[in-house]
Formats: C-alpha cells, sequence, structure tokens
C-alpha cells in the first residue's frame, strides 16, 4: 500500500547524499581513548548533542557518544548526594559512571557508553530515501562515508526536513503537504510535560527515564509555554551546584537562554487543521526536533508531539 505521502518518498528517492550541501566545518570525531571527561566536553563546546567514536587501533567507528547520557549522569550524582557548590564536570563524570555497575574489564569508557547508540554508515551515493528509512527506525543520525570509511558527514533527521522544507512547492510534494495533521493521525499522545515550577533535577529524571531528548513545559492551566532539551544543560555544567539543580526549570531555562546565543529551543506549535506543510516549515525554520500540537488558541493545552522521526516514519512507511 502506497505511503500517505508518496510525492514525498520519491522525491528523497530520486537524490542521493551528495546532493545535500557540503559540511560547513569538518565533522567532529571523538578519540575511544579519550576520558569521559574530555568526551562529554567536546559535545558542549561544539553545542552539539553527539558525536561519532573512533577507535584508532583497529581503525572503526564504535557508536555515538549522546549527551543523554550526561543526563544520566547528572540524576545519579544528584541523588546519590554528589554535586558539591563548588562541583565540576569532572566531578559528576567521576560519580556518575558508578551508576552503570559495569562488570567489564576497563570499566565505563567512552566506548561503552558509544555502543548503546548504534553507528549506522552509508555510502554518499546513497539515496536520500534509504537514509530516511533509517533515520525513521529511531536513528538520530546517518554517518556518510567515504571510499576509505571515514566518516565526511553526519546527515541528521534535521537535514531532511530541511531538505524537504525547499521541496514543497514542487506539484506533487505540495499536494501531500497540504494534508492536516487530523487527517494523518501523526503523533504521539500523551504528551509527556512537567509543570513550569517542576525543578531542574526532577524534569531531568523524567527526560531520563525514558531516554527522551525534551520535554514539554505547561502552566498552571496546563497551557504549553516551553520546552526543554539536552542541550539545556550547559550552563549547568559550567557551574554545578545543588541550588541550580533546584531551581524551577522554567526560571532555569530563562538563565540558560539568557547567557547562551547559541541555545536555540523555541517552543513550536500547530492546530490540528493545521497543514503537514506548517509542521515541516516550523521545524526547518527553528532547527527542533519536534512540534507539539495544540487543542486551541485559548486553551494552548498540547495533546500530542510530532517528532522528526514521526514524519519520517509517515514518509517511509505503506498507510493502513
Amino acid at each position: 500500500m502506497a505511503s500517505h505521502a508518496v510525492h514525498m518518498q520519491e522525491l528523497l528517492g530520486k537524490f542521493t547524499v551528495e546532493n545535500l550541501p557540503a559540511p560547513t566545518k569538518k565533522v567532529v570525531v571523538v578519540d575511544s581513548k579519550a576520558s569521559l571527561i574530555e568526551g562529554f566536553e567536546t559535545l558542549i563546546d561544539n553545542n552539539i548533542q553527539s558525536a561519532p567514536v573512533f577507535n584508532k587501533a583497529d581503525k572503526t567507528y564504535v557508536g555515538f557518544l549522546d549527551i543523554r547520557d550526561l543526563v544520566s549522569f547528572i540524576r545519579f550524582v544528584y541523588d546519590e548526594q554528589k554535586v558539591q557548590d563548588n562541583g565540576t564536570l569532572h566531578d559528576i563524570v567521576r560519580h556518575g559512571v558508578k551508576m552503570f555497575n559495569t562488570l567489564t574489564t576497563d570499566g565505563v569508557t567512552i566506548s561503552y557508553l558509544a555502543r548503546r547508540n548504534r553507528f549506522q554508515p552509508i555510502a554518499k551515493t546513497a539515496s536520500l530515501l534509504q537514509v530516511a528509512q533509517l533515520l525513521a527506525q529511531g536513528v538520530h543520525r546517518v554517518a556518510i562515508v567515504d571510499d576509505n570509511h571515514e566518516v565526511v558527514n553526519i546527515v541528521s533527521q534535521s537535514t531532511l526536513v530541511n531538505f524537504l522544507s525547499k521541496h514543497l512547492n514542487e506539484s506533487g510534494v505540495h499536494q501531500d503537504a497540504l494534508a492536516t495533521i487530523a487527517s494523518l493521525h501523526i503523533g504521539t499522545q500523551p504528551v509527556i510535560a512537567v509543570k513550569k515550577h517542576t525543578t531542574v533535577i526532577e524534569t531531568l529524571r523524567i527526560m531520563d527515564s525514558g531516554r527522551r531528548s525534551g520535554v514539554a513545559i505547561v502552566d498552571e492551566h496546563g497551557r504549553l509555554v516551553g520546552t526543554t532539551t539536552g542541550k539545556d544543560l550547559g550552563l549547568f555544567i559550567k557551574h554545578p551546584t545543588i541550588a541550580m539543580l533546584e531551581l524551577p526549570i522554567f526560571k532555569f531555562l530563562s538563565e540558560v537562554r539568557q547567557q547562551s546565543i547559541e541555545i536555540k529551543s523555541p517552543t513550536i506549535a500547530v492546530f490540528p487543521s493545521d497543514t503537514l506543510m506548517r509542521a515541516i516549515g516550523l521545524l526547518a525554520a527553528t532547527r527542533v526536533h519536534r512540534v507539539f500540537v495544540v487543542d486551541n488558541e485559548q486553551d494552548y493545552k498540547p495533546t500530542a508531539v510530532i517528532s522528526i522521526t514521526d514524519i519520517l516514519n509517515l514518509i517511509v512507511k505503506p498507510s493502513k
């Protein structure tokens, strides 16, 4: 049976990875022999969610080091009361590794964590549809390798959304994109949300429990007022204190985003009557990974969340 977005599927099948814009800077790669602290500092300093980990000894990529692992560390360290007012990233990692209770001979290393996040390579001659099929399975990033099996680009879910957004006015694609959110039955329910006065640490617990990269923030009336992601951890990592973890999440985010122009996590929402075109356009314009579906303008209560994975599944999978 055909996809709900058959023309989008055909579009992705016509283009290859080589048709995507070349990366503006060299791909950040973490050495498997680096310390955990060096690895997480690399992510934070480069303002990225993850990076491939390379083993120079056998010339293979182990997997991806992911910022979500740091969320797990912070939660564990707080619960064990190991965060001090003068704590550092080193302190968090040093105590956080104990959460794994690993029996491996080399303990918790960069490679140990990276193996939990699959490294999925693909040739630069592969079609964008092949990439979309991988990303629709929940893989957040696909590594593009050259003839020497070196990573030359990372194609993320956002990369494909940006590509689609630039082709929304093509006749068939435009037709697919005019379908409404309600008619497509797309998105996940219920929405995982926290109140704006919920503490930072409790928010991190919720994110960590489901390995979620972000959650919605609502006010006392259930109205959508914000969202938070793993990227918002930057300020805490620079100045880790108990007091900061016990701040209301909304106040914490106000401080984080005031101090860092690199953190861009706007809250975007659509109504059930809005089109798929609007959702894709918003995701591409704001460079976020999810858009919330709200019931109406007055109440603005989130009823579902549409991730880029949901959109890619809509494109690559047959309709029921």
